[in-house]
């Protein structure tokens, strides 16, 4: 929860007020363990807002955004096999704490917030929402957006039969799913490094040597869904 909240803070995620100009919605704790390939464990809290209390037209208008096809990631693995290219994980941190909330939002307290700050927070307000927390009907689309902008602004290009799949003239390809990337690249290619420094230059980017079925699990878990 400390981390958490650390992150929360550092991404500048709400702002303490007095007083509520709407309908403040809830939030809550939720807890999950998380299993890596390596076998280690990592127990997560995250701060999630209670989207379905959200209110379509006041709270939010589009909640729509694209996720990669299964389709496409079965045809990246045999692309890559054949042609003996190389892979690797990249995660973004807090993924949906980057992009900025396209609507005002206000959020009661959460449970625990006068502990966990070292200044003391009080126990009354309420939480203005400058970033689009997890629970929020659209942050996925405004993560989406976020992240689609930052791909083709340095040097990336979707391909139409599906736009999750960006691709590099120098033989770099980007398979986007959620907050999961797969980043397939020709071991010849002369500007991967320079790619690869652009990637990380995106806020709370880093690199996780895990197997490319990894990355699948995370797809087909999805129920082969298209949109969220």
């Amino acid at each position: 929860m400390q981390e958490e909240y650390a992150s929360l803070m550092e991404n500048n995620a709400f702002t303490l007020v007095k007083h509520s100009e709407s309908k403040p919605i809830g939030c809550k704790w939720v807890y999950k363990t998380k299993h890596y390939p390596d076998r280690t464990l990592r127990y997560k809290a995250r701060l999630v807002v209670k989207g379905y209390k959200q209110v379509k037209g006041i709270d939010f208008d589009e909640t729509y955004a694209l996720v990669g096809k299964l389709t496409t990631l079965r045809y990246l693995l045999c692309f890559m096999a054949y042609n003996s290219w190389n892979s690797k994980h990249l995660d973004v941190v807090t993924a949906f704490l980057n992009p900025e909330i396209d609507k005002v939002g206000i959020a009661e307290l959460p449970e625990g917030i006068d502990w966990l700050s070292e200044s003391n927070t009080p126990r009354t307000g309420f939480l203005r929402l400058n970033k689009a927390l997890y629970g929020l009907k659209q942050a996925p689309r405004l993560w989406h957006q976020s992240i689609d902008g930052f791909l083709l602004s340095i040097g990336f290009h979707k391909v139409s039969a599906d736009h999750n799949l960006y691709i590099c003239n120098q033989g770099i390809m980007l398979l986007l799913y959620v907050d999961d990337i797969q980043h397939l690249y020709a071991e010849s290619a002369k500007s991967r490094a320079i790619i690869r420094k652009k990637l990380l230059n995106y806020p709370c980017m880093s690199v996780r040597t895990t197997c490319v079925g990894s990355f699948a699990s995370i797809c087909s878990s999805g129920n082969n869904s298209e949109s969220y």
